[in-house]
């Protein structure tokens, strides 16, 4: 029994030599979509999500077999950038909410960034700390 263990696992260690073989972020979200997707068509039965829904599963199991590993760091590095990018949204998002009593946000005219200024009714005149620009706000 413990044979036919080291066997299998002899011949799983050569078909993925080489290989990519990495259940990365991007692999994760497209089975996570895959799976989700899937499961929401059991509900609604539509032909074109049914046709969609194995090219998830299949990409996957793609990045996963390949050979070519820097093309498919690269892809994940762009995937986890622009993933960055919109979860540092929601999380300001969230605390902009949780904090409303307090604080208010506003976004620099300039770099973008957000600066968190407390809540005190009148004008203000905050300076961005990541580029110096002064602006003047109105907090209400």
């Amino acid at each position: 029994m413990l044979e036919k263990f080291f066997i299998l696992k002899d011949q799983y260690n050569k078909l993925m030599y080489e290989r990519y073989g990495k259940v990365d972020s991007l692999n994760k979200a497209l089975l996570v979509t895959w799976f989700i997707t899937g499961f929401l068509n059991l509900f609604f039965h539509s032909i074109l999500v049914g046709f969609i829904v194995p090219a998830f599963f299949f990409l996957a199991v793609f990045r996963f077999m390949s050979k070519n590993t820097v093309q498919r760091l690269a892809e994940n590095r762009r995937y986890k950038k622009y993933a960055d990018k919109i979860s540092a949204f929601f999380k300001i998002q969230y605390k902009r909410i949780a904090e409303y009593k307090t604080h208010r946000y506003y976004k620099c005219s300039n770099c973008k960034a957000y600066i968190r200024v407390p809540a005190k009714k009148g004008k203000h005149t905050i300076s961005c700390p990541k580029c110096g620009k002064e602006f003047d706000v109105k907090v209400r």
